[in-house]
């Protein structure tokens, strides 16, 4: 088996994840990290074991023996990073959100295509076992047609104007920070986009918001109860309601259970597979793609990670949020 290597930008929290699972996986290999500040992405390859470390994007892209890069940098540099990699002729796994926009996310993938480079949103919840489940359930009619999604993700964050949460020149807001989620948990589950997105927002002082509440109409007739939020917790569970049953999808951002009930509440099935690391499931799935030369992913296809974008430009539109630096 080939085996990929990887560059990693930006060594964040996120980073140290998935450079320590990253070791954990079979073919793939720690070639190079860079961060900004050269001294921390030398510690983060002797904690790691990368080949090698540098204090320029720019150095890692043009480094040889990266052939995929993971992008941890925070939402506001996606774009531009990723742009650099694949002028650069690396692969791009890049964290999520993908972009701020959806015209980004239209000019990169064409980049991509016409450069045959691989390119996927980092939404590993749709490579989990648990959630491949609940999908396969829906598909197959198990619960009938489905009525309504519902699921938030909703934490609560210290208010820091200039942290990046809340602060409108870093992109902050909970839709740009976590409302990725339970859109693209949606849009996975029906395998369609919505046709109508109705939000509303409470913003808070620096303009941003810190909690939205979503409503998504989808072309099959269904309908999703969405919200996320920053500045307020909620349960993590995520409900699938069709006319013969409901699925549960427990902890739905990175799911290790589902269940599935009878149109009388009865528990039918639980899916419950042994304990591994989550990011694993991304991590292989997307060295599979690079290997065999496929540009797209068939779980987190780019039509979805664009949809998302576009839901993002017409709430922004809807609540008057400030358009992202």
């Amino acid at each position: 088996m080939k085996t990929v290597g990887f560059g990693i930008i930006g060594l964040g929290a996120i980073a140290h994840q998935f450079a320590r699972v990253l070791n954990t996986a079979s073919g793939v290999t720690l070639a190079v990290v860079a961060a900004r500040d050269l001294e921390r992405a030398g510690q983060f390859r002797a904690q790691y074991g990368a080949a090698r470390a540098y204090g320029s994007y720019r150095a890692l892209v043009e480094d040889p023996e990266v052939e995929a890069v993971y992008i941890a940098l925070t939402h506001n540099f996606h774009y531009e990073v990723a742009k650099l990699c694949l002028e650069n002729g690396k692969h791009v796994l890049c964290e999520k959100p993908f972009c701020l926009r959806a015209a980004e996310v239209r000019e990169l993938a064409a980049l991509a295509k016409a450069n045959k480079l691989t390119l996927m949103e980092a939404m590993w919840t749709r490579c989990l076992p648990a959630f491949q489940q609940a999908r396969a359930w829906v598909r197959d009619g198990r619960i009938g047609h489905v009525r309504l999604i519902q699921a938030a993700f909703c934490f609560n964050a210290p208010y820091r104007p200039e942290g990046r949460l809340f602060n409108p020149a870093l992109a902050g807001g909970a839709l740009l920070d976590v409302g990725v989620y339970p859109i693209e948990f949606a849009m996975g589950m029906l395998d369609e986009h919505p046709v109508q997105v109705e939000a509303v927002c409470h913003l808070c002082d620096t303009g941003v918001d810190d909690c939205t509440a979503m409503s998504l109409r989808f072309p099959g007739g269904a309908v999703a109860a969405l919200a996320c939020g920053v500045a307020g917790a909620a349960s993590t569970d995520a409900t699938v309601v069709g006319a013969d049953g409901r699925i549960v999808v427990y902890d739905f951002f990175g799911t290790k259970k589902c269940a599935l009930f009878d149109r009388d509440n009865r528990l039918l099935e639980t899916f419950e597979p042994p304990a591994a690391e989550g990011f694993s499931y991304e991590i292989e799935h997307f060295a599979g793609l690079v290997r065999t030369g496929t540009l797209e992913s068939p779980l987190i296809p780019l039509r979805d990670t664009l949809a998302c974008a576009e839901v993002f430009d017409q709430i922004r539109a809807q609540c008057a949020l400030p358009d992202p630096a």
